[in-house]
This record gives C-alpha cells, structure tokens and sequence, in this order.
C-alpha cells in the first residue's frame, strides 16, 4: 500500500487532476470555454477516455491542434514546455481544458477539463461504482478536501468539489469538478486507493 508521500507522488505523475497546480500560473484572466459534459455522459462527439475526438496514447499534437482550430478555440490557448526542468509540456485552453504531451513524443499523454452540469449520482449512474476512491488535501494553512473517484478501466479520474473539512462527506448530489483521463493511470492505479462504500464520509 502506498504510503502518503506515494500517494502525492502518483497524483502528481497523473498531472491532469488538478488543472492549476501543473502548468504556469497564468498572468492575466483566463476565458472560458463552453465545454459542457465533454462527452462523458452523452458520448458526443466521443466518450472516455476520447474528449472531442482527442485520445491519449493515440492523438498527436498536430491532430490535436486541428481539433482546438475547428472547434474555433485555439486562439485563446497557450502552449508550455517545462520538458527541460523534468517537467511536461502541454496546452491549456482557458480554465476548463489542458492537454499534455508525453515527454519526447508528439502524442497525448492525457486530457483534463472541467464539465458543468454533472454529479456524481450521473456517473455512478452510467458508469458503475468506481474501483477506488481517495481524499486529497489542497492548501498549506488553509486546507480544503477533495474525493477522487478512480475508474481505471477507462483511464479516467473524477474530481469532486471542494470541501473545507473532513470527513468529505459525499452525496448523490455532489458537484464533478473536473475529469482526467491519462493513458498512465491505468498502470500506476493501486491499492493506495480506498474502497467505494457508498455515499457518507471519507477520510484522508
């Protein structure tokens, strides 16, 4: 089982489930894009792990960019490269979707994006209870807590809103905050993962 410093260490290899803390800080204000549920529920124009015909391990970042050109966004995405630090390199495109490159290739390592409308009775609902779940804590003297639910089988990690205590107390009715699919987690998915056990509280 992994220990709290594994856990951090795994959450942050799967760089895209949390969009802000694995990519430069922006200087000025981020726009939005109208993302809706991405395709997760309703499977248009693709569902998971596709996010808009964009599959990792298999899109390009040629192809890739095509796609952002002819959903008429590319023009308020930016690109960055932190390879040379050890880092990753990738687009984001506002506050609602960031793509990553793997390291030395032009193919997508991982898609995250944050949908409206969904919550979490709509994914257990479509896709089955997850195969683990896990609280983390974001923050130094101000924490807040966050459950991820882990479907390994379709690359995918959903992210839950943010409380400010724990337990995480989880509802039929509580928010997805964002969504990464990474084509790496399905290989570092672990028993450092707690058991679903229904709606209640989970501790970190």
């Amino acid at each position: 089982m992994l220990d709290e410093c594994g856990l951090t260490i795994k959450l942050c290899l799967v760089m895209f489930i949390c969009l802000s803390s694995c990519r430069p800080v922006p200087t000025t204000p981020q726009p939005e894009i109208e993302v809706g549920d991405g395709g997760f529920l309703t499977g248009e124009p693709c569902g998971p792990p596709c996010f808009w015909g964009i599959v990792p391990g298999e899109t390009t970042e040629a192809e890739t960019v095509e796609i952002l050109q002819e959903r008429g966004i590319y023009g308020i995405c930016e690109t960055w490269d932190r390879e040379r630090e050890g880092g990753y390199r990738g687009i984001n495109c506002g506050r609602d979707l960031v793509i990553g490159f793997e390291r030395g290739s032009d193919l997508v390592t991982g898609v995250g994006f944050n949908p409206s409308g969904i919550v979490v009775q709509d994914v257990v609902d479509k896709y089955g209870e997850p195969d683990g779940v896990m609280v983390s804590v974001l923050g130094v003297h101000a924490l807040d807590y966050q459950l991820i639910l882990a479907y390994p089988s379709m690359f995918t990690l959903v992210r839950l809103s943010l409380q400010d205590e724990a337990p995480y107390v989880l509802k039929p009715s509580t928010p997805v905050k964002n969504i990464a699919y990474d084509v790496v987690f399905d290989e570092e998915f672990s028993r450092g993962w707690e058991e679903w056990h229904g709606y209640g509280e989970y501790y970190p």
